[in-house]
């Protein structure tokens, strides 16, 4: 937003606190949810706007949206449905809602009820593909100036590496924990089986065939009939 001089409203200080809090995503980060929950607390903060909305489009998933202020969460709605619709791939600046009204009723009349007299959109770009949009209400009819689009543009796009790194971090995480847990699995099986195979005289393949037809017929896992074996000296 611009003052009447033209100065950018965004807080210097308050923007580079937001960007070195998203800055180093790791496997323990919070859900995107969340994420989202605090970029639009600062897009708020940082901008003095009176609420801000970011949607974000996953693929193999349902749109994920987050509303600084629940009072906003229906004029966030009518605005996807409406001129956010029309122009997601681009920035959209509104600056005067009331005047639009015959355009975006639905909009113009949500905007209405919570004071809203003007609206930047800005979309979430990952190389060309735009993958999320986030959405500023003013009370006030201002126009975002160039250095205060890029600063949103900027923390959203960190935000964004931010939840798509924390989501590829957790995903290497859960594939590296089960291979692990099918490493300890098969390790015990293998004891297991060197076990029976000794006790009763069989081969490995016979002794395995023991192990799981115990399983079956006690309705339990190999894996638990094996630890059985190995701990407590269960025969089969």
């Amino acid at each position: 937003m611009t003052s009447n001089g033209g100065i950018p409203m965004h807080d210097d200080a308050l923007f580079l606190s937001a960007l070195t809090h998203f800055a180093a995503p790791t496997a323990e980060s919070t859900s995107v949810s969340r994420t989202l929950d605090e970029l639009v607390r600062y897009i708020t903060e940082i901008f003095g706007v009176a609420a801000a909305g970011i949607t974000l489009f996953l693929p193999d998933q349902e749109d994920i949206t987050s509303v600084s202020s629940p009072d906003f969460e229906r004029c966030q709605q009518e605005f996807r449905s409406g001129p956010g619709r029309l122009r997601r791939q681009e920035i959209l600046q509104i600056v005067d809602v009331p005047g639009n009204a015959p355009a975006w009723p639905g909009f113009a009349a949500q905007a209405g009820h919570v004071g809203v007299k003007a609206v930047a959109s800005i979309p979430l770009r990952r190389t060309t593909e735009t993958v999320g949009v986030l959405t500023a209400f003013s009370h006030d009819p201002v126009h975002w100036d160039n250095q205060d689009l890029m600063a949103a543009q900027t923390l959203a796009a960190v935000t964004l590496r931010f939840i798509l790194t924390s989501l590829e971090l957790q995903e290497h995480e859960r594939i590296s924990t089960q291979l692990q847990h099918a490493l300890e699995t098969r390790i015990t099986v293998e004891q297991a089986k060197g076990i029976v195979s000794r006790d009763r005289d069989t081969t490995p393949d016979s002794a395995y065939q023991l192990i799981r037809r115990r399983a079956r017929s006690h309705n339990a896992t190999v894996l638990s009939v094996s630890r059985a074996i190995i701990e407590l000296g269960l025969k089969v």
